[in-house]
């Protein structure tokens, strides 16, 4: 990857403390699920026309330089703006002081990745943010969205090191049947990967440990591997599953920070 990895732990989520407020929502899936760790604790819309969530950020103003959107179910079709305002928000798809068109990735196949990852080229600071978006071709009558995150994420110095991998596994649990198709109880696929680090600088090695301390095995986080070309693909909402993390002392003050292994949360 060229570009550097990013994190944003759910800690520095500045949406998880908001006050929501939704048009519309499905009786016991609220908008209030999107600030659930727990992904597939979904909110869901009644409609797929005009809806929107805005955030209403704890304690005023705050500032984001990404937005993570995990688990929604539009279609590739679908309109999404992000927005951000200083005060109450105009009516829905008119103008904002902050207002970008998020798009919905798709794999070789056309299918959306029900995830959309967007990096702001500057540091965006607003008391209020506002996700607004419409679907009228999808099949489905609502719309679900899992976790919503924005804030500032941390870039270490040195990227990963090469040879990191990337496996696509499949949870699904098959029984074979000699002669006949077999039974399937099938579960969403995810991806696992690794992350290491070569010639890592003390300051780093403490930014890593840093990290580590706030998201620990059990608090998930977002790390974005590709930022810059393909953010939506190369993002992934996910939790640390090595039981530590290690370094190699190299010379000086350098380390190499040995692989740890990330496992995608759907």
């Amino acid at each position: 990857m060229a570009n550097k990895v990013r994190f944003l732990s759910t800690e520095d989520d500045i949406l998880k403390t908001a006050t929501i407020t939704a048009t519309s929502n499905t009786f016991g899936l609220p908008p209030q699920n999107v600030q659930n760790d727990l992904i597939r604790k979904v909110y869901r819309t009644t409609g797929k026309e005009r809806e929107s969530i805005t955030f209403e950020v704890s304690g005023g103003t705050a500032s984001i330089n990404v937005v993570n959107i995990s688990n929604i179910s539009v279609t590739k079709n679908a309109t999404i703006l992000f927005k951000g305002a200083i005060g109450d928000f105009e009516p829905f798809w008119h103008a904002a002081p902050l207002s970008v068109t998020l798009h919905m990735a798709t794999d070789g196949a056309g299918n959306p990745i029900r995830k959309i990852t967007h990096f702001f080229d500057s540091t965006q600071s607003y008391p209020y943010y506002r996700l607004e978006f419409q679907d009228s071709g999808n099949p489905s009558t609502n719309i679900d969205i899992g976790r919503v995150m924005a804030g500032m994420y941390t870039e270490p110095q040195q990227n990963l090191r090469e040879g990191f991998s990337l496996t696509k596994v499949d949870p699904s649990r098959y029984t074979p049947v000699k002669g006949r198709q077999g039974y399937a109880n099938v579960r969403r696929r995810f991806t696992q990967l690794s992350y290491s680090v070569s010639f890592m600088p003390e300051s780093q090695q403490d930014e890593i440990v840093g990290l580590f301390e706030k998201v620990g095995k059990y608090a998930p986080l977002m790390i974005s591997l590709d930022p810059e070309t393909k953010p939506s693909h190369n993002t992934f909402y996910a939790q640390i599953q090595s039981d530590n993390i290690s370094f190699s002392h190299r010379f000086g003050n350098e380390f190499d920070l040995n692989e740890v292994v990330f496992e995608e949360k759907n």
